[in-house]
């Protein structure tokens, strides 16, 4: 099995970082930052570079493994008390997720669809996606990432005279405060890219495809909201729930393609699939990484179940989603911002013991020939 190439780590990035953020966070940016909405990806990016700094930092020292299996190899018994704590902001991550994308296909695709039935579909979809492992992830990552890259780029050439710049000015005189808000918010979406180390192996998580990925996701969000502000308008951006999708509708191909948001349509939503499989496959790798070498492909389907019921009992609508950002974004500071700065100072892989030292029974010497194994492939196997 092939390791993972810097182009996928690439997409991969850019999945985490801007597909479930591009939903609404734009309307809350345009909120608070007014025409300068854009500067609040920009600043989200900047704060979010000092974290991706030390976790790759930190895989200098753990090359073959993920930062699951660091933190736990490290201190096996305080690591699987952090692992818990992670698993559980993992988890509301995946029911936020799922709640978004259900209100979504509701509202703009099946509105006569319960939304219990929309919702449990969805799950079904995820619940295969995260059992076919990291590889089908990365697979439907390389098919509708880049094609929705490619939907951006002819966005401004479809729009043309609608867009309006006046909506920008004054240009160098922001509204400092409601910039920092707004970045606020930005951040507890954006920072879901720091996901990634925590599947990937340190030899494939390259600071060449990290930075990419960091950069790539960003220009990708501030082109979306520039869009925004100059079609739709600030007045109105910052009171949709869903701007890009009313951006999408805007786009008209003469007179016989006025639906052309439903081909936009049809890229997001597997998009916005593919990131919600990789939270799931995320919760349960977390989860044999606590209890291995337990369950493995069995534990997908009750932690699927068990994030379909917190959607609702966390969630009774999307306003609360919009409101909960505010306060997400404390746990998305603590745990991915701050925490690998305390990971990077207390995690040591332990030496080796050579010569006549103690020798690993043979039970544990086979489980390390699988770990090194799986560390060569690339790969993080539920």
């Amino acid at each position: 099995m092939k390791q993972f190439t810097t182009r996928q780590i690439v997409l991969l990035g850019v999945l985490l970082q801007a597909s479930i953020t591009l939903v609404h966070a734009p309307a809350q940016a345009a909120d608070y930052a007014n025409q300068h909405a854009y500067w609040t990806c920009m600043v989200a990016a900047i704060v979010l570079c000092l974290p991706i700094y030390v976790v790759l930092r930190i895989r200098r020292r753990f090359p073959d493994q993920d930062m699951l299996q660091a933190i736990v190899s490290s201190h096996p018994v305080l690591g699987r008390m952090l692992l818990s704590v992670y698993l559980i902001i993992f988890l509301i991550i995946f029911a936020r997720d799922l709640r978004i994308i259900t209100d979504l296909v509701q509202v703009t695709l099946l509105p006569l669809t319960p939304i219990v039935v929309i919702s449990l579909i969805i799950l079904l979809t995820l619940v295969f996606m995260a059992k076919g492992g990291i590889s089908t992830i990365v697979n439907m990552t390389e098919v509708f990432v880049p094609l929705m890259i490619l939907t951006l780029l002819t966005m401004p050439l479809i729009f043309g005279r609608n867009m309006d710049f006046a909506v920008l000015r004054p240009f160098l005189h922001p509204d400092v405060g409601g910039v920092v808000k707004g970045s606020w918010r930005m951040l507890g979406y954006m920072a879901d890219i720091m996901m990634l180390p925590f599947v990937i192996f340190g030899k494939n998580y390259s600071p060449r495809s990290a930075w990419l990925g960091h950069l790539t996701g960003t220009v990708f969000l501030v082109l979306i909201v520039l869009l925004a502000e100059l079609v739709i308008g600030v007045p109105i951006l910052s009171r949709l729930f869903y701007p890009s999708y009313e951006l999408a509708r805007q786009l008209q191909v003469t007179d016989f393609l006025d639906r052309f948001d439903l081909f936009v349509g049809a890229l997001t939503v597997p998009t916005l699939l593919t990131k919600m499989g990789f939270d799931l496959y995320v919760i349960s790798l977390t989860l044999k990484r606590m209890f291995a070498p337990a369950w493995g492909n069995l534990i997908v389907w009750p932690v699927g179940l068990l994030g379909y019921v917190c959607s609702f009992m966390l969630f009774s609508n999307i306003v609360q989603i919009y409101e909960f950002s505010r306060e997400w974004t404390v746990v998305m500071v603590m745990f991915f911002v701050f925490m690998p700065f305390v990971l990077w100072l207390l995690l040591r892989p332990k030496r080796k013991e050579e010569g006549g030292g103690d020798r690993p029974s043979g039970e544990k010497q086979d489980n390390r020939q699988k770990d090194q194994l799986g560390g060569r492939t690339g790969h993080a196997h539920l």
